[in-house]
């Protein structure tokens, strides 16, 4: 927890998303084994905002910060350019899905042209990007794990929203985790679970 309360990182979070508040909302140490010549470590294009159609926000960033050096061989993050301006692209339920040419024809189909950019890092630098936008990684080639910290942030206005029947929005862990509102849905500003690391209020 103390290096999700860095306050670095959710200043830059406030600074890109424009949120005068920024609250934790959930956070994962991403562990993407050496695979030789498989595909098993691929994570599959997706879009984060996919996984949140229980939140009200459009605003809501995810650092990625590697642990180690992270080349374009180890299978570091790559995105689909300006992405998150498109539609359609808040169905990509696809993080599982290793075969990325699937995912590319789906999104073909709707008038839009991936440009993939990969972003080797050194430890110690950073990544953000939006909810909306697609990305995913490619296998590791290398002989050693390639470990990552994402953060993902939510602005101090996202609340809870019931997901429409016909949507596949799992439950959030946050959901079970959190305190629930008068009205019974899950708080998602439970300072337990969802504590503010930034607010323009506290700089003044």
């Amino acid at each position: 927890m103390d290096f999700v309360r860095t306050p670095l990182l959710p200043l830059l979070a406030s600074t890109l998303s424009g949120a005068d508040e920024i609250r934790l909302f959930h956070d994962q140490l991403i562990w993407k084994d050496p695979d030789g010549q498989t595909t098993r470590s691929t994570v599959g294009w997706h879009s984060d905002r996919a996984y949140w159609k229980t939140c009200t926000s459009e605003k809501m960033l995810t650092a990625w910060v590697p642990l180690q050096d992270t080349s374009e061989e180890m299978g570091t993050l790559a995105v689909w350019d300006a992405s998150h301006l498109w539609s359609g692209t808040d169905d990509l339920h696809t993080f599982n899905e290793p075969e990325l040419d699937i995912i590319e024809s789906r999104v073909r189909a709707l008038n839009h042209a991936p440009n993939i950019v990969l972003l080797p890092l050194r430890r110690g630098q950073v990544s953000f990007h939006h909810c909306r936008l697609v990305h995913g990684s490619y296998p590791n080639r290398t002989g050693r794990p390639r470990i990552a910290f994402a953060i993902h942030y939510q602005d101090g206005e996202n609340r809870h929203i019931a997901p429409r029947a016909s949507e596949k929005s799992p439950v959030h862990l946050n959901d079970m985790l959190c305190r629930t509102c008068t009205d019974g849905t899950p708080d998602y500003a439970d300072p337990e679970v969802c504590p503010v690391l930034f607010s323009t209020s506290r700089q003044a």
